[in-house]
């Protein structure tokens, strides 16, 4: 079976549960800091965008990029919400879709709210931690951030008293995490989830522009083409990633009303779900590392032996001719423009020019693993521009394995 590694950006929201309106009941006086908030966390994950090592101490970046099979885990932030949280599932049991609620100790306050955790344990979902009051970790002291973890654990163990399940995954408000506080979600036996599929709804359902426009003045990692239409903004993510986790927040009338046709949506387009606990699918976020896969920089001889694809695109087998050993060599290589995807337990790639002025090609960064190209036949460290094409990569130089 081919290895999928998905290469399209990142279009995801940093809310770990935030409407615009935010995650309180009331709207907060100042949205500035809030919205603020959000774009830092986007601008973390295309900063790291494709990178094997972006999701270490990340509270944005999933552990697992791929391949995944066009398999969605479905989430939702910020509950549970006695109106609202109902609603979604039902729609959810309509489809036979089991997901995953990450929710606020906060909003367990009342016997309305204890229903709604036990019809979600009930009917076979996830309740992940999203912290007590969804404060932004990075802004508050560890010994506050421990309490902010501890108090929604001890509300999800209560919930999950009547089941065999225990407290497993966690979810940073804002995406925000430093080393610190996600070692404190860690030690506490909990697994950091971040997400793959931004559906952004919290922009839609609030944006300054009306309701159902995300206005690039709210959030501005939404294409154009899409500020309009939720729907597609949702199914454009998923196939660039060809499945993953997607994102969304069960206290939005918006996401209610619009949910049905999501996932319908996802379904038309050759989708089905599945859970964070799918170690086959989700491996790495579930503490499992699976076999490598041939990948950019490994030796080949033939297309055949690059047997990997990177969204629908093959990878391939790029030869040259080894000067020093007087034979053809050759490394596995995928087309680009300004970006490459990584593989865990790789070295990091980086596109280059290929032969072809007009096309890129991504290879191998020099790097302990393949110890400075000395693993790669015929090549050496070489300093090597971007090739950025038509996209928004940056000018950038790296040292690379290239052909002498």
């Amino acid at each position: 079976m081919k290895r999928r590694i998905s290469t399209g950006f990142l279009l995801t929201l940093a809310t770990a549960a935030l409407s615009m309106m935010s995650c309180e009941q009331d709207e907060p006086a100042d949205q500035a800091p809030i919205v603020e908030d959000l774009n830092a966390a986007q601008e973390e994950l295309m900063a790291t965008e494709g990178k094997a090592d972006g999701a270490t101490c990340s509270g944005v970046r999933p552990p697992d990029s791929g391949p995944f099979n066009h398999k969605i885990a479905v989430t939702f932030d910020d509950g549970p919400n006695v109106t609202m949280t109902p609603q979604v599932l039902d729609i959810l049991a309509a489809h036979g879709i089991k997901a995953t609620f990450f929710i606020n100790g906060k909003n367990v306050r009342s016997q309305a709210a204890w229903d709604v955790l036990a019809r979600e344990v009930r009917e076979g979902h996830n309740i992940g931690n999203h912290s007590q009051n969804h404060l932004n970790s990075r802004n508050v002291s560890a010994a506050k951030w421990q309490s902010e973890v501890d108090l929604t654990d001890q509300v999800i163990k209560k919930a999950y008293e009547s089941s065999d399940k225990v407290p497993k995954f966690f979810r940073f408000p804002f995406g925000s995490a430093n080393c610190t506080t996600y070692g404190v979600v860690t030690e506490a036996g909990y697994h950091v989830v971040g997400w793959h599929i931004d559906s952004a709804d919290w922009c839609f359902n609030s944006s300054r522009d009306g309701y159902g426009y995300c206005s690039p003045h709210t959030f501005r990692y939404v294409p154009d083409s899409y500020r309009g239409d939720f729907v597609a903004f949702s199914v454009y993510q998923a196939k660039s990633y060809g499945g993953g986790i997607l994102l969304m927040h069960d206290m939005h009338k918006f996401t209610v009303d619009h949910l049905d046709a999501v996932l319908t949506a996802l379904e038309e387009a050759g989708f089905q779900f599945t859970t964070l606990d799918d170690v086959d699918t989700f491996p790495l976020l579930n503490g499992v590392t699976p076999q490598r896969s041939t990948w950019v920089g490994d030796p080949c001889e033939a297309n055949e032996d690059c047997d990997f694809t990177s969204g629908d695109v093959p990878g391939f087998c790029y030869t040259y001719q080894d000067a020093d050993a007087g034979v053809v060599d050759g490394f596995c290589s995928l087309p680009c423009e300004g970006y490459c995807p990584d593989l865990d337990g790789t070295a990091p790639t980086f596109c280059v020019e290929s032969p072809d002025p007009s096309a890129g090609m991504c290879v191998s960064r020099a790097w302990p693993s393949n110890e400075s190209c000395a693993k790669i036949p015929g090549t050496a460290a070489t300093d090597a521009d971007r090739f950025v094409g038509t996209s928004s990569a940056s000018a950038k130089t790296s040292l690379v394995c290239l052909p002498k």
